[in-house]
């Protein structure tokens, strides 16, 4: 083994004695974007592939311009033809945006081992069971070190918003790198379970090649506020309630859940579950014993009519505002057991997630047209507080491990650009904070500084009800021109026998103009139409051709005429 200095550090070499090997970090998402999180470590030797190791494997949201799209994935194709290399995947904590693609592309990854710490784990076999998936993570403890194929990977607990994170330090031929995803150092977490900050600077004193650290809070001076201070603001509400009290989080973070259910009965409330996230959280956290609360205190959605509104303490999905949560659902009227009434308190302690801004608001917007009081972040301060750690969580985190380089990810590229500014106020050099675009393969050796070999072509993978990939950049921009252009329809009758046109072609519109008041533009419409379809001769017509003259032709004279480009989707109807 060998040693190099640079500045205060200490950096480890690994164990490669032939100057041979490299290791490549494939980012298939959570570089220059928040969510979609999963880093692929590739093991080569002589430039060969040995070893693969995953770790993460998370959604992203939908853009605004991606309509009816739910989720987006990462992007897999270039494993694909690599799954015999696949040694292991590795999930650092239990946040969908770090677990939820698994069951999406877990089919096209091989029949690969999985672990996570023992929540971690629990939430993702959740998922894997939903789709009826026979293969399950297996949970570690946080003493537990795995070797996967050339990787030497141990886990160190972290804080943030979700019980059992981890940071990885996964060890390889050429050095070791620590895995820093989302964390802070929350110094009075509500599960009494600090950051292992004794064996993180003990990783640190080996020599680390290169850290990977969460970036998303490198904008907020200071250090993220503990959770505690949340349970105080939840207490303030709870006093000021008048009627029924709606709470709703992030299903996954148990912790400030407990803590609401606590403070709940304390002030005499009943506690319902509202929402399937929310219920299967619930149940496997109390079953691991994360959660803990008397049964008499709970009560069935169904019967929650016996039980006087102020005695309700609803935990309720659909902090985000996705359309089909039990927030929503309740917010619209449309929820089977609970309606929204004049006096009730919604309290939503979370942040909208980067892209969810607009659906938050209107949902916000919508619990106050029933009458009811709405608390959140931006108007009541320590509602919420950030599970990603701040400037002085990164600072920390960076000075304890002390690496040769850095990576900084699980943010968009301001915060990227804000985490470097911060490691060259650390004494580090600019070109030693490394910020690949997403795809962008990094390459680390024993003797060279690391450096981008080539790019991965990723493309967002969008889940639409039950298709996965199967709505690509034309069916997206088919939706945005209905959304914003309309579309209009044509139908041509022809004679099944003759192939003949039989009569007049019908137009419909929908979002594009009002019928009855577009009598003059209708009759130059079907002008335009009826001179596409002039060359027509008998059955052996090319009607792909005549769609496409149609569609070019019309196109023409409807921009001329309004400025818009609708949709035009001609239809042959045989008669």
């Amino acid at each position: 083994m060998s040693f190099w200095r640079t500045q205060h550090r200490t950096v480890y070499q690994g164990t490669s004695k032939t100057g041979r090997d490299t290791v490549r970090i494939i980012p298939l998402g959570g570089t220059g974007n928040v969510t979609k999180n999963m880093f692929v470590y590739e093991y080569r030797v002589d430039g060969k592939i040995r070893d693969i190791l995953i770790v993460d494997c998370g959604i992203g949201f939908p853009d605004p311009e991606m309509y009816g799209v739910d989720v987006v994935i990462p992007d897999v194709r270039y494993l694909e033809n690599k799954k015999q290399y696949i040694r292991g995947l590795v999930f650092t904590h239990g946040h969908d945006d770090h677990i939820g693609g698994i069951p999406y592309v877990y089919g096209k990854l091989g029949n690969i081992p999985m672990w996570g710490t023992t929540l971690t784990a629990a939430f993702v076999n959740i998922k894997l069971r939903e789709i009826k998936l026979p293969t399950r993570v297996t949970a570690v403890d946080f003493d537990k070190t795995l070797t996967i194929g050339a990787f030497t990977v141990s886990f160190a607990r972290v804080t943030h918003s979700v019980p059992d994170a981890a940071n990885l330090i996964i060890e390889t031929p050429i050095g070791i790198f620590y895995h820093g995803s989302d964390f802070k150092f929350d110094f009075d977490p509500l599960d009494g379970k600090l950051s292992e900050l004794g064996k993180i600077t003990a990783t640190g004193k080996r020599g680390i090649l290169c850290l990977l650290s969460d970036s998303l809070g490198s904008e907020r001076p200071g250090f993220t506020p503990s959770e505690q201070v949340v349970g105080e603001t939840i207490e303030k509400e709870l006093k000021l309630a008048t009627g029924k009290v709606l709470f709703t989080t992030q299903s996954s973070n148990i912790s400030r859940i407990q803590r609401a259910i606590e403070l709940a009965i304390a002030y005499g409330r009943s506690v319902a579950f509202l929402g399937r996230s929310i219920d299967q959280n619930v149940e496997e956290s109390v079953k691991l014993g994360y959660m803990k609360f008397p049964r008499e205190a709970l009560v069935r959605d169904r019967d929650l009519k016996r039980v006087p509104p102020t005695k309700q303490f609803l935990v309720v999905a659909g902090s985000q505002g996705q359309d089909d949560s039990a927030l929503s659902r309740i917010a619209h009227d449309n929820h089977r057991f609970v309606t929204l009434d004049e006096g009730d308190t919604v309290i939503i302690s979370a942040d909208p997630i980067p892209g969810r801004e607009h659906d938050v608001n209107n949902l916000i917007d919508q619990i106050y047209r029933k009458g009811a009081r709405v608390s959140y972040s931006d108007i009541m301060e320590d509602l919420h507080v950030s599970g990603h750690g701040s400037q002085g969580d990164m600072m920390l985190l960076l000075s304890a491990i002390g690496p040769r380089y850095v990576l900084p990810i699980g943010g968009t590229y301001k915060h990227l650009m804000q985490y470097r500014r911060l490691a060259q106020d650390l004494g580090y050099d600019k070109k030693d904070v490394l910020i690949p675009e997403e795809g962008q393969v990094l390459e680390f050796s024993p003797y060279n500084a690391p450096h981008v070999v080539e790019t991965v072509e990723l493309e967002n993978v969008m889940v639409d009800g039950l298709g996965v990939g199967d709505v690509g950049n034309v069916v997206l921009r088919d939706r945005q021109t209905i959304a914003t252009e309309g579309i209009v329809v044509v139908v041509i009758p022809i004679q099944k026998s003759t192939g003949r046109v039989t009569g007049s072609p019908d137009i419909v519109s929908r979002g594009f103009v009002y019928m009855k008041d577009s009598g003059k533009l209708l009759d130059d419409a079907r002008h335009v139409i009826l001179q596409s379809l002039r060359l027509k001769k008998g059955r052996m017509f090319d009607w792909q051709f005549a769609r496409k003259q149609i569609s070019e032709n019309l196109s023409a004279l409807l921009v001329k005429e309004t400025g818009r480009r609708p949709l035009i989707v001609p239809v042959i109807v045989e008669v």
